[in-house]
């Protein structure tokens, strides 16, 4: 479980440096005084901001789901399905350390979402 523990910190660290990146440069980018005359320039560099925007975004969310996980090794209930609490298999914890759901209701709580 510490080199689980480990390797989820070291994501974080990871993923908060490169939200903290991301967020300089979107700034450093804003303080531009330079008007751009091109409209497809203007359309270029708005199109950028979103792609930007969305990657914090999906950083953002990936940094939840690790704080979570790593709450659940504090709390002892790590690597337990929250729907069936049956043990989550050793291969997708390995492949996605902060997966909630086994395999099976994970497929289940899908095939939901694209029900509804």
């Amino acid at each position: 479980m510490d080199a689980l523990r480990r390797d989820l910190e070291r994501r974080r660290m990871t993923i908060s440096r490169a939200i903290q990146t991301a967020m300089r440069s979107t700034r450093e980018d804003g303080d531009r005084t330079e008007i751009s005359k091109d409209p497809y320039g203007s359309a270029s560099s708005s199109h950028d901001d979103e792609l930007a925007a969305i990657n914090v975004e999906r950083l953002a969310r990936d940094l939840k789901l690790i704080d979570r996980a790593l709450a659940d090794i504090d709390a002892g209930r790590y690597g337990v399905c929250v729907e069936c609490e049956e043990p989550i298999a050793a291969k997708r914890l390995k492949v996605l350390p902060f997966a909630t759901r086994c395999v099976e209701c994970q497929a289940k709580s899908e095939r939901l979402e694209r029900v509804a």
